[in-house]
């Protein structure tokens, strides 16, 4: 009984399941092929009936197969080209189950129009009346199964190769069909109730995700979003009441507080995907009275480093390529990238120039973010150890490239410097939208 699978495996396996369904479409014929081409040149050579030595004058293959014949049955070109076409259209049978079924149907009758039949001929037709079954087309199966009973059992008789009709054979070829029928719907309900028990187990870890993203979003916001808050109110107080403070104390502090307050933009729309942050819907002006920003990407690498340079940074841009060509995850993950590459130069190497490239090509996008001592030092030259930690930084980018399966490599220069290089597809999937 031929089968077709109802959910497919997770997309990290993909290579395997491209070869299980290969195996499923053109593995599962094999037996079948055998069993119709080789058991029925042998049953219509070797197998013989009651009658063998009787003194039977009649045509080779006089008598019914279903009931056994007397004399064997020769086997020509067309009766062999019959039962090789049979089998020949099976591994389409997923895509087009109906023409399948009318072609393997046709190749079985006139196999029993032109010799007489005998054997397990209707191996071909059994796996696609089963397959035509699975896949709803039943008023297909039953008239094709109601012609086979009418013409295979009938062919000898109608034809002259046998001088009455054997209601043995007919009832042989009902049984057949009933059964064939009968078993493809068992399997067809079994087959539903596996699917829908993988459903509800989806089901049930898709809500399981949905309260642990919540849990998370609550996390967040009663403790990093009101720190960040707290912080932006305290740098907007000491700008307020620090007029007599030196110029560069005030730039750090509008810078603290325009960070901050992007931060928390980023943060709640953040949280605003995991779940609506303070009964506000997506969209809905927040408590601050601004919009929620849409997820970064790189049209805002900009003014990242525009931020960079308020910072103390000497940060250079180079990009080259349409940005508004790369979409979806990739967008987001490789502006991350350059962002946490940015961070780390402002927080491990701050007197150091960075350059930053981004190159868009047809297919991937080519991300580097380079930094090196503003004055060479003796000491940096030929140094190899590394100006930023191995912490989570270079950890968290190289896990944001491998979800867009992209590339990610990081380490430090010969100069006493650091080099985060990233290649990624252009257009990524987003596993919420692959879902």
């Amino acid at each position: 009984m031929d089968t077709a699978p109802t959910l497919a495996d997770p997309a990290s396996d993909g290579t395997r399941w491209v070869g299980r369904r290969r195996f499923a479409r053109v593995g599962r014929v094999l037996p079948v092929a055998f069993l119709q081409i080789v058991g029925t040149l042998l049953a219509s050579r070797v197998l013989v009936g009651p009658g063998v030595g009787t003194g039977s004058t009649g045509p080779p293959g006089a008598r019914h197969a279903f009931t056994g014949a007397v004399d064997p049955v020769h086997l020509g070109p067309l009766a062999i080209g019959f039962l090789v076409a049979g089998v020949v259209v099976l591994p389409w049978r997923w895509r087009w189950p109906r023409s399948v079924l009318l072609l393997t149907l046709a190749t079985t009758i006139g196999y029993a129009l032109v010799v007489s039949p005998r054997g397990p001929f209707v191996a071909a037709l059994t796996m696609a009346l089963a397959n035509a079954w699975l896949r709803g087309h039943r008023w297909w199966v039953v008239a094709s199964a109601a012609l086979a009973v009418v013409v295979l059992p009938t062919a000898d008789a109608v034809l002259g190769r046998s001088s009455v009709l054997d209601l043995s054979a007919v009832l042989l070829c009902i049984a057949w069909v009933t059964v064939t029928i009968a078993v493809s719907e068992l399997v067809r309900v079994r087959l539903e109730r596996v699917a829908e028990r993988r459903r509800q187990r989806a089901e049930a870890d898709r809500r399981r995700a949905a309260d642990e993203r919540v849990r998370i979003a609550r996390e967040l916001h009663d403790s990093v979003a009101h720190s960040m808050s707290l912080i932006n109110l305290q740098a907007g107080v000491a700008l307020h009441l620090g007029a007599d403070l030196p110029d560069q104390t005030r730039d750090s502090l509008a810078n603290i507080r325009d960070s901050s307050r992007d931060a928390l933009v980023e943060l709640r729309t953040i949280l605003g995907v995991l779940r609506s942050v303070d009964g506000a819907p997506d969209g809905a002006p927040d408590r601050e009275g601004a919009e929620r920003a849409p997820t970064a990407g790189l049209d805002r690498v900009a003014d990242l480093v525009e931020r960079a340079r308020a910072a103390g940074v000497d940060v250079t841009l180079a990009v080259d390529g349409d940005r508004s060509a790369v979409h979806g995850i990739t967008d987001r993950n490789a502006f991350r990238i350059v962002q946490e590459s940015v961070t780390n130069v402002m927080k491990h190497a701050p007197g150091h120039r960075a350059d930053v490239s981004i190159s868009i090509g047809p297919d991937v996008v080519d991300l580097v973010v380079a930094d090196r001592p503003s004055q060479p030092r003796v000491a940096d030259v030929g140094s190899t150890e590394p100006l930023a930690p191995t912490g989570n930084g270079i950890i968290g980018m190289r896990e944001r490239a491998n979800a867009v399966d992209g590339t990610l490599s990081a380490g430090p220069t010969t100069d006493g410097g650091w080099r985060v290089a990233a290649r990624l597809p252009v257009v990524g999937t987003d596993p919420e939208d692959a879902r």
